[in-house]
């Protein structure tokens, strides 16, 4: 999206500012070191890896309907607060004991990235993690609790951080980039969609931008690298210094080398789940396909109204009149546009030659979660990292 987006989502189809890269790629051993350029040459002396969607400290809401619950009922309001809170403790753990790098950074991930890259900059997996729901409202607080950690932790003069996020963790420095730009009227907008019932840190960063220039001068030391991110909400170009996006991505037509096979009519489930098109989770998860919680709902429909405003509903055809619910009509007719790519920042279209690894279960990892999870992986994170260094060159000003 331009400079100002103000908070505008992209449109199906996109059409990249910039031509993306299309590649085949094979894994790599761990060389300790060997990617030390990223702080010497690109300034990088932080990264933040955000996880995406279902692999945080309350992926369903149930902690947040506990909290909700004993805010209304203070006779037991502390008991109430005590089980969300064991909740948010727990839950996170567990996840990450069954699914380990699979759609999820683990502190294994986080230690080799640091051998790979010496002592500088320093790598750190988000803590405290976020809910990981699938609404805007969940992606809105991960977006203002950056902001609010970077307000707090400032980084040295000439260093930057790198944000490096997987699937609706790229959806949420979407929205962080909309912050940054500091539109003053879209700001305020933001915020009072997401209503009063919002923690300490929301307050925290409204006054922070509302007292800062446009944009926050922290924008320009911001980076940005999605992995598999779905195409949602626009990009603001003022509101970080460089963009990337790293997509697992098997054209299916040599005349549209950019667009992924369309996702209506449905794929056949082999196809799915071999991802023979790439990843198909980040072709499917566009506008239309969020869960917002019981508690969140009002927040939700306003953030909607307000995220998705320039967003055109598309003609319904004949292979989409029978459908009874209009939102699954209107997602069908979005679907068969097969978007990929990103609007702004580079986009990078990865094919993965197998690397030989499978799952506890036999899957290869290339392919897990139908394409979706190998972006986490330990076992491509030096090839990953080649590509991301190959994007920072090529959006080097």
């Amino acid at each position: 999206m331009p400079r100002k987006n103000q908070f505008q989502h992209q449109i199906y189809p996109t059409t990249p500012v910039l031509k993306p890269v299309v590649k085949k790629i094979a894994s790599q051993d761990v060389v300790p070191g060997a990617f030390h350029s990223l702080h010497t040459r690109h300034g990088i002396g932080r990264v933040v890896l955000v996880h995406g969607t279902f692999v945080g400290d309350d992926p369903i809401g149930v902690a947040e309907m506990f909290q909700s619950l004993g805010e209304g009922i203070p006779v037991i309001g502390a008991q109430l607060a005590a089980i969300a809170d064991t909740l948010r403790e727990n839950v996170r753990p567990m996840t990450e004991s069954f699914v380990q790098d699979i759609g999820n950074y683990t502190a294994g991930f986080r230690d080799t990235f640091q051998e790979l890259v010496g002592d500088d900059p320093q790598i750190e997996v988000m803590e405290p993690s976020w809910s990981s729901q699938n609404h805007h409202l969940a992606r809105a607080d991960l977006a203002v609790r950056l902001l609010h950690q970077l307000l707090q932790r400032p980084l040295p003069d000439r260093q930057k951080i790198l944000y490096w996020g997987h699937s609706h963790a790229g959806n949420a420095f979407a929205l962080l980039t909309n912050l940054l730009a500091n539109d003053r009227e879209s700001v305020q907008a933001f915020f009072t969609a997401a209503g009063a019932q919002v923690g300490e840190h929301w307050k925290a960063v409204r006054l922070a931008l509302t007292s800062a220039p446009t944009p926050h001068p922290l924008a320009e030391k911001v980076v940005i690298v999605t992995f598999g991110t779905p195409v949602r909400y626009g990009w603001d170009n003022s509101g970080c210094c460089q963009l990337a996006h790293v997509l697992f991505h098997r054209p299916y037509d040599p005349e549209q080398p950019f667009l992924t096979m369309p996702l209506f009519p449905p794929h056949a489930v082999k196809d799915m789940l071999a991802a023979t098109w790439g990843d198909w989770v980040q072709a499917f998860a566009i506008a239309g396909t969020d869960v917002p919680s019981a508690m969140s709902l009002s927040s939700n429909e306003r953030l909607s109204a307000l995220l998705e405003a320039n967003l055109p509903e598309p003609a319904c055809g004949l292979d989409t009149s029978l459908i009874f619910s209009k939102a699954l009509r209107v997602a069908c007719e979005r679907w068969k546009l097969g978007t990929r790519c990103h609007s702004d920042g580079l986009n990078m279209l990865i094919d993965y030659i197998p690397s030989g690894q499978r799952t506890s279960l036999g899957q290869e990892v290339e392919t897990t979660v139908m394409g979706h999870g190998v972006a986490t992986t330990l076992k491509w994170l030096p090839a990953h990292l080649n590509v991301v260094m190959e994007a920072l060159e090529k959006t080097t000003n």
